[in-house]
C-alpha cells in the first residue's frame, strides 16, 4: 500500500520550527516572516489529505486504503509535540486543532457520510450554534461534513461564515483548516503523480 505521509515528513517540519525564531508580536499583522513555516506545515498535510480523497475519489485507490492512510496520518500528526517553547507550542496546538476538522471532513468524505447537496457555509453557521449549545460532537459532525463538501469541490464562503462566529470558537479554527483546503484544491494536485508518496 502507498503510504501518503511519514513520521519522517512531519519531524522535518517540528525541526523547522525549533530552528524558526518564531515568537508572538501583538504589535505585528498576521504571524509575521517567521510564522510562514506553520502554514506551510499545516499546507503540506493537507496536500497530502487532499491527495487521498482526490485518489480516492479518481479510484486510483480503495476506500479501505484511504482511511488506512488518514488513520496513519493522525496517528503522526496529532500526537502529542515535546514542548519546544511557550510560543511555538501554541502554534503547533493551533495548526493541530485546525487539522482535526480537515481529518474529520476527510473521514466523513471517504465514508460518503454527507449530503452532496448541503451548503458548507450553511453547516458551519449551524456548527458555531452547537458548539454555543455547548454540543461538541454535534459542532464537530457539522464542521467535518462541511469539509468532506469543500474535498467533493463545493464552494465555500469562508468571510460569510467568519462573520457569524467568534472568532475563538473551535469553528473559526476548524473554518481555517477548511479555507486551507480550498486553497491546496484550487492550486491543482496531479493524482496520477506519485513523486510525493511514500513507499
Amino acid at each position: 500500500m502507498l503510504m501518503f505521509y511519514s513520521e519522517e515528513r512531519w519531524n522535518n517540519w517540528i525541526n523547522q520550527v525549533k530552528e524558526s525564531k518564531f515568537k508572538f508580536d501583538p504589535s505585528a499583522e498576521g504571524l509575521g516572516r517567521e510564522g510562514i513555516v506553520f502554514l506551510d506545515m499545516e499546507e503540506d498535510v493537507i496536500l497530502a489529505i487532499c491527495k487521498i480523497t482526490g485518489k480516492l475519489q479518481n479510484k486510483y485507490i480503495t476506500k479501505e486504503d484511504a482511511a488506512a492512510n488518514l488513520e496513519n496520518m493522525k496517528r503522526i500528526i496529532l500526537s502529542p509535540v515535546e514542548p519546544i517553547d511557550p510560543d511555538k507550542d501554541e502554534m503547533i496546538e493551533s495548526v493541530q486543532r485546525a487539522l482535526v476538522a480537515v481529518f474529520g471532513a476527510a473521514e466523513y468524505f471517504v465514508a460518503g457520510d454527507f449530503d452532496p447537496k448541503a451548503d458548507p457555509t450553511k453547516l458551519i453557521i449551524d456548527a458555531f450554534k452547537a458548539e454555543e449549545a455547548e454540543d461538541m460532537d454535534k459542532t464537530f459532525e457539522l464542521v467535518s461534513k462541511a469539509g468532506a463538501l469543500v474535498l467533493a469541490g463545493k464552494s465555500f464562503d469562508s468571510e460569510k461564515a467568519l462573520d457569524k462566529v467568534a472568532p475563538d470558537s473551535l469553528v473559526a479554527e476548524g473554518i481555517d483548516g477548511l479555507d486551507s483546503i480550498a486553497a491546496v484544491l484550487a492550486g491543482g494536485i496531479d493524482y496520477t503523480d506519485e513523486a510525493d508518496d511514500e513507499e
